[in-house]
């Protein structure tokens, strides 16, 4: 039974995984005043350009770093349109998510033949950490992961010190309440932004290559199930905190392994309807989540909300 459990718990790590990263990542551009929809954009192309660096170099770390590249790029043209241009938010953040649906299904369909399934021969494995490994239940759940939870669980102390314990903090958490004051008190607005849109770039694309390079091995448009959206959810329910952040990935992170785990123990001719409908419990947990922590959360007064020098 201890085992189980222990599995369970391991498991949870793996999948709120991406999620962790990508609500990382959204926390700290929404700390500046910026809602950023589009990140399930991002971590769809950071999937994309993750697979397709492992598959024709047969390298996962090039993979990874590509799947880093293209969350930057596509997150930083979102900052372009919002920063530069002074268009709405909301709206660029959609725009973005057709077009990155629409750059890989067209950059995968000329790339690989239609009908074909390329795959990746290889995943990224767990990594033993020597001597901690071999703690009893705590190894097992904490030091034999992939190199994505073991960065995930780094970032989050770094960013939280970051964000409450540095000048640029204080400058982003500013600019997150009044950009206007903030730029009368000489704090260079756009800058602030752009570097934690790269930020949120590298963090997200680095979530849609954990997807793709550590739990599948085949690219889909679909790999991404909405997570994105459900990131932009566990930012509220942290309370634009990564430490609260943190305990909202593990949440979802948790009902998904759950509903995976049960699904496993189901046999019979009524398992495939019975593993569908474990599979909408992550959704409805956050759903939940959201009506009942979500009520009373008060993010930074200007989160969404246009600035212009002039």
């Amino acid at each position: 039974m201890i085992e189980l459990i222990v599995s369970l718990i391991a498991i949870t790590l793996q999948t709120s995984t991406p999620l962790l990263l990508a609500s990382i990542g959204e926390c700290i551009v929404e700390r500046g005043g910026i809602l950023n929809l589009g990140i399930e954009g991002a971590m769809l192309i950071g999937a994309f350009t993750g697979f397709i660096g492992a598959y024709f170099t047969k390298n996962l770390l090039i993979g990874l770093l590509s799947s880093i590249i293209g969350g930057i790029i596509i997150v930083l043209i979102f900052g372009f349109l919002v920063i530069k241009m002074n268009l709405d938010q909301v709206i660029s953040a959609l725009a973005i998510n057709l077009l990155s649906y629409g750059i890989c299904i067209y950059f995968f369909r000329m790339i690989f033949s239609q009908g074909s399934f390329p795959y990746l021969s290889e995943l990224f494995s767990p990594i033993p950490i020597p001597f901690l490994s071999e703690i009893p239940i705590i190894g097992a759940i904490l030091f034999n992961q992939t190199i994505f939870v073991y960065i995930a669980l780094i970032i989050i102390p770094i960013l939280h010190y970051l964000m409450f314990k540095t000048r640029y903090g204080l400058s982003l958490r500013a600019i997150g309440e009044n950009p206007s004051i903030a730029y009368r008190l000489g704090i260079n607005v756009s800058e602030i932004r752009y570097i934690a849109l790269i930020i949120e770039g590298a963090l997200v694309g680095m979530a849609g290559g954990a997807i793709c390079l550590s739990m599948f091995n085949v690219f889909d448009t679909r790999i991404t199930a909405a997570k994105g959206f459900i990131a932009v959810s566990i930012v509220i329910l942290g309370r634009w905190n990564p430490i609260g952040v943190l305990g909202g990935a593990l949440l979802f992170g948790f009902a998904e392994a759950l509903s995976l785990w049960v699904g496993t123990l189901i046999i019979g001719p009524i398992s495939a309807s019975i593993s569908q409908l474990l599979s909408i419990l992550p959704y409805l947990v956050t759903i939940i989540a959201l009506l009942i922590g979500g009520r009373k959360a008060k993010g930074p007064a200007s989160l969404g909300a246009s600035f212009s020098r002039e």
